[in-house]
């Protein structure tokens, strides 16, 4: 693309942290390595850039980048998170001959409940934030202005249509599939590319974002007026397949590095049958991945009983958002290995025990769908529990039955929650500490104790059972009805920048 057109920006809108077996292994080196051979100009931090606190993203990336690192609304607030925003800048100026052209960056203000930054620095809210770094740059005579970010595509087109001075929005965080024609994949386009947003200030402003998974480039060809004002807007994600040449030297870089990865390819188990582990089933109903990690940890789990219970804890309970990949037993002839695991629980958390009254358990199942339909990582993938909710009421109110296995029982069977007993449930640490807004877990918790780190309990598990085959079977139910009520070439005056995100 530099070699084909002039005025090529290449952007990142973030979460290059985390999701792979080259991240658990490298922990951000590899990103950074290869993001300064590709020479990006700017990159956005997103919510995973945080998974190992300030500490991690300071070093290796932000110490490490060769490119610009954006983000308008996080300030510091320690010593340690002032250190970091030595390294982050609200903006970055691009010039091209005589044109310049400013881009902007931002980052989910969810990070503090999504990832771990720590008390070490705040976020602001975008809209706000953004429009100050707006009015500074056209204060500076730049008039084509990229807003560069990671809060995802809901917030990305609020700040088409609000912030006064932005010309185009390059986001990410939702993973949103954009595409005008017929897309070459399996992706459905949830829109076209670009999305076209009518601004306040009545603008037209292209909106794009270009899937995951390193899967597409998004490429989009922008041409300005000599005023700044957006003439023309055009593109797709190109689908990076085998009909994309290697880059030779890339090539050799990767399987130097591919060398260090250690033994990441052994088998632990079999699956006899797809493991979806896909944030379209998890995030939205129950899937099969999330039954059975629950029933790994249960099993972990099943070593206490006495005269009186057959066991100390029957419950399980995870966030959707926390499964990252399904396992597609065709493709690997039934086998899982460790690469496998590790892309489905990819941030090396922890399933840890809690004791919590009733009442907090049924407060957390509401807020499991307190907006159901998003795609948000809070719906609950349970085991030992039996929930139905009614989308059809109101936030707070949606939760019509709750059982839970009984644990004082020779036989186990399932039994309406009791608001004012006390039980013990298995969940991921990252849960327990208030992630995905679950802040009552951590405010009304009435003690914990460490468990083992998530995929030692499972691949032990699978070690154990040799082949799986778990099923949907009813463990989260929405009653009838309810589902469907809740839910850049300059030629004469015209300057043209294509970007690649």
């Amino acid at each position: 693309a530099r070699a084909a057109h002039r005025n090529v920006l290449l952007l990142d809108a973030g979460d290059q942290y985390q999701g792979t077996v080259w991240f658990s292994r490298f922990k951000g080196r590899e990103a950074v390595h290869f993001m300064n051979l590709l020479r990006y100009d700017a990159m956005a931090l997103g919510n995973h850039e945080f998974d190992g606190g300030v500490s991690g993203l300071l070093d290796p990336l932000l110490k490490n980048a060769t490119f610009t690192i954006l983000s308008a609304n996080i300030k510091g607030k320690t010593p340690l998170g002032n250190e970091m925003m030595k390294y982050v800048y609200p903006f970055k100026i691009v010039h091209f001959d005589s044109e310049s052209v400013g881009i902007v960056g931002y980052t989910t203000k969810e990070t503090s409940f999504l990832s771990q930054p720590g008390d070490d620095i705040i976020f602001e809210d975008e809209i706000e934030a953004l429009q100050v770094q707006v009015n500074e740059l056209t204060a500076m005579g730049v008039n084509k202005i990229i807003a560069l970010g990671h809060s995802g595509f809901t917030v990305d087109k609020n700040i088409a249509q609000k912030v006064k001075g932005v010309d185009v929005v390059v986001g990410g965080h939702t993973n949103t599939f954009l595409y005008t024609g017929t897309p070459p994949s399996t992706e459905q386009p949830a829109g076209p590319y670009p999305f076209m947003v009518d601004s306040d200030d009545g603008r037209k402003v292209p909106v794009v974002q270009a899937y995951a998974y390193g899967k597409y480039l998004g490429y989009l060809n922008v041409t300005f007026d000599k005023k700044g004002n957006v003439v023309e807007a055009v593109g797709n994600p190109i689908l990076l397949d085998s009909s994309v040449p290697e880059d030779e030297h890339i090539k050799e870089e990767v399987e130097k590095w591919r060398k260090n990865l250690g033994n990441y390819s052994k088998e632990i188990g079999k699956t006899s049958v797809y493991l979806n582990g896909t944030s379209q089933a998890c995030r939205f109903q129950e899937c099969n991945m999330g039954n059975l990690l629950c029933d790994a940890v249960l099993y972990e789990n099943v070593r206490h009983p006495d005269r009186k219970s057959w066991n100390h804890v029957s419950m399980c309970i995870l966030n959707g958002g926390g499964i990252r990949s399904p396992i597609d037993e065709q493709s690997t002839n039934g086998s899982i290995t460790v690469e496998d695991l590790l892309s489905v629980l990819p941030f090396g958390g922890r399933f840890d025990l809690v004791r919590v009254k009733g009442s907090t358990l049924k407060e957390a199942f509401e807020h499991s769908v307190h907006r159901y339909g998003r795609g948000s990582g809070e719906l609950l993938q349970v085991g030992g529990i039996h929930v139905v909710y009614d989308l059809s009421r109101a936030p707070g109110s949606r939760v019509v039955s709750l059982e839970v296995l009984c644990t004082a029982c020779r036989v186990p069977a399932y039994v309406p929650l009791q608001m004012d007993e006390i039980y013990n449930v298995t969940l991921p640490s990252y849960m327990l500490f208030g992630g995905d807004g679950y802040h009552m877990l951590k405010d009304k918790n009435l003690g914990y104790s460490k468990g083992e780190p998530d995929t030692e309990v499972v691949s032990r598990y699978l070690q154990r059972m040799k082949r799986v085959y778990p099923a949907v079977e009813g463990r989260i139910k929405f009653s009838s009805g309810s589902l469907t009520e809740g839910s850049l070439t300059l030629i004469s005056v015209l300057f043209t920048v294509t970007l690649l995100h």
